[in-house]
């Protein structure tokens, strides 16, 4: 076996054969393991990916019609100092002009889109898209703690639930062994 044999059976292969038989290996190891867990959901877990890009290209979509909006507002604002400003700053006074205008110009540009149901509307589509993203990594998340056999953030939620319920079951325990002790004292008193 020369060199250039070794070379060629070390380098991976990436036909459609060489892929087959390196996974079919890869599923052929024990059936434990994070390995074996995320073979078995991986259907699901394709799903989520897949639902995870479309929750990204919506986000990015609405993201552009915002900036758009904002883009098209400071070229407005821009424009309108343009127009109101003086021509030539020469003077002091024509530098209070031209920011007294750009101030007014910026304010009633900016005001009049934030107060448009256009930009309530893209606004709102941002927002909601932002949640999804998060919702989205979320359970991508809580899948892969799963797979690696480590508590995920819901079931952390349940335990703090559960420990607070107790902490409050305590505290009322105690109230009601210290107004019952105080009963007893005070009736043994009399």
């Amino acid at each position: 076996m020369t060199q250039n044999d070794a070379k060629e059976d070390s380098a991976p292969d990436f036909s459609p054969e060489g892929l087959y038989k390196f996974w079919a290996e890869t599923l052929k190891l024990p059936t434990i393991g994070p390995m074996f867990a995320f073979s078995k959901e991986f259907s699901n877990y394709a799903n989520d990916i897949i639902n995870l890009g479309k929750v990204m290209s919506e986000l990015k979509s609405h993201n552009d019609n915002y900036w758009s909006l904002i883009t098209a507002t400071y070229a407005k604002a821009a424009k309108a100092t343009f127009e109101k400003s003086p021509k030539q700053l020469v003077s002091k006074e024509d530098y209070e002009n031209y920011r007294r205008a750009m101030i007014e110009a910026f304010e009633d540009a900016f005001t009049g889109l934030f107060s448009s149901p256009e930009f309530s509307v893209i606004y709102g589509k941002v927002f909601s898209a932002q949640l999804d993203f998060s919702k989205a990594l979320q359970s991508l998340a809580e899948k892969n703690l799963k797979i690696l056999n480590l508590p995920t953030r819901s079931e952390i939620d349940e335990i703090l639930k559960d420990l607070h319920d107790l902490r409050k079951s305590v505290r009322e325990l105690r109230k009601q062994i210290e107004v019952s002790s105080d009963d007893k004292a005070g009736s043994d008193g009399t």
